[in-house]
C-alpha cells in the first residue's frame, strides 16, 4: 500500500530544523522541498530509498527532536475522525484500524494488563542505524500526537509509562533530553515501543464527540485507504517507481540522472531496464506532465500560465504547444 508524502515533508521539516543539510542531499537527488505536492502518495520502498539518501549519517538520537516536528493537521480525515469518537478506547480502535493514514511504518496494536492498557508500536527496522533513526522520529511523532490529540478533544493529557525499544544512550546529556521530553517514568530497552495508561481512561468520554460527522470522516477515510491500496497491477514494478518519483513535485521535474541515484540504480542500468520494457525515462516524463496537465485543467481553478508553472515550463506559449501536438487544441479549448 503507497503512502502520503506528508510523512517525508515532515521528516524533512524536522531534520532542517535539526540542523541537518537536508536541502542540499535533496537537491542530489533532483528534488526541491517546497514543491514537493502534498496530495502526492509514495510508495513505501520509494520512500525508503529516498530516506537513505537523506539520512545517511544522522545519528538515531536525533530522531528524538526531528519526530517533535511531526503536526497534526497532516492527518486530514483521520485526525477529524478521531476528535468525534465517543471515548477514548474508540479513538485508539480507529487510530489502528486507520494506521495507513499516518507516517507510522511499523505495526500499532494494544497490549495490556489487570489494569493498565498500552498503545503498543513495533518499528520495522531496529537493526541499521538508518532503521533505528526512522524508529526515533516514529515513536517521538506518536508521543507529540497522543499530547496534542488530547489537547484538541479538549482533554488533560494523562499520566504514561513510556518504554522504548532502543538503549538507553550513554551520554548523560542525550539522556537527559529523552528524560525532558518522555517524562522520567521513562524506560528503555523494551521489546517495543508502549504508551502505558491506567484501563479507565479508554472509557473516558470525549467532549468534541459527534456521532455524524464521525461517520462523514469513517467514510473519509476508508475512502483514502482504498485509494492508497489501488495498485496498477498491468504497469511494470520500475515504470510505477520512475512515475511515483515524478510526480512527487510541482513545477521541477528530476532528470534522468537524479531518478537513478533516487532509484539507486546506475543511469545506465535505469536506461537499459525501461528499454527492455519498451518506454523510456523522456516518454513516462511527457506521458506524466499530459495526465497533470488535464487534471488541472479540469479542476478549473488555475489560470493556464499557472498550470505552464505548475508543469514546469518557463514560458505558457511552450505548454501551449505541446497540449496541442498531444491533444490537437489549445488548452483554453480544452477547458471550454
Amino acid at each position: 500500500m503507497k503512502r502520503s508524502i506528508l510523512g517525508l515533508m515532515y521528516l524533512i521539516q524536522g531534520m532542517r530544523n535539526a540542523g541537518i543539510d537536508v536541502d542540499e542531499r535533496l537537491a542530489s537527488i533532483g528534488i526541491q522541498s517546497d514543491a514537493l505536492d502534498p496530495s502526492s502518495i509514495i510508495h513505501p520502498s520509494l520512500e525508503w530509498d529516498i530516506q537513505k539518501i537523506i539520512g545517511q549519517g544522522v545519528k538515531p538520537e536525533t530522531g528524538l527532536f526531528i519526530g517533535q516536528h511531526y503536526a497534526l493537521a497532516g492527518y486530514g480525515p483521520l485526525l477529524m475522525l478521531l476528535v468525534t469518537c465517543n471515548t477514548v478506547g474508540e479513538a485508539i480502535e480507529n487510530g489502528i484500524r486507520f494506521q495507513g493514514l499516518t507516517h507510522l511504518y511499523g505495526e500499532l496494536s494494544t497490549i495490556e494488563n489487570h489494569r493498565q492498557i498500552a498503545l503498543s508500536y513495533q518499528p520495522v527496522d531496529l537493526t541499521t542505524e538508518m532503521g533505528l533513526l526512522r524508529a526515533q522520529c516514529e515513536i517521538s511523532g506518536t508521543y507529540k500526537f497522543l499530547q496534542d490529540i488530547y489537547k484538541m478533544m479538549g482533554l488533560f493529557v494523562p499520566d504514561m509509562r513510556i518504554e522504548l525499544p532502543f538503549q538507553q544512550p550513554e551520554d548523560a546529556e542525550t539522556l537527559q533530553q529523552f528524560y525532558d521530553y518522555y517524562g522520567v517514568n521513562l524506560y528503555f530497552g523494551c521489546k517495543t515501543a508502549a504508551f502505558w495508561l491506567d484501563k479507565y481512561v479508554v472509557d473516558v468520554k470525549i467532549p468534541s464527540a459527534d456521532p455524524i460527522t464521525n461517520r462523514v470522516y469513517e467514510a473519509k477515510c476508508i475512502e483514502e485507504i482504498q485509494r492508497l491500496s489501488f495498485v496498477e497491477n498491468e504497469v511494470p514494478v520500475l515504470i510505477q517507481r520512475v512515475n511515483d518519483y515524478l510526480e512527487l513535485q510541482q513545477g521541477v521535474i528530476p532528470t534522468m540522472a537524479e531518478t537513478a541515484h533516487a532509484l539507486n540504480l546506475p543511469e545506465r542500468t535505469l536506461r537499459h531496464q525501461l528499454q527492455q520494457l519498451n518506454t523510456s525515462y523522456k516518454a513516462i516524463r511527457e506521458q506524466l506532465i499530459k495526465h497533470k496537465a488535464l487534471r488541472l485543467i479540469e479542476y478549473k481553478e488555475y489560470s493556464i500560465e499557472m498550470i505552464a508553472e505548475l508543469l514546469g515550463y518557463s514560458e505558457p506559449a511552450a505548454f501551449n504547444h505541446a497540449f496541442k501536438r498531444w491533444f490537437g487544441q489549445s488548452p483554453r479549448q480544452y477547458g471550454k
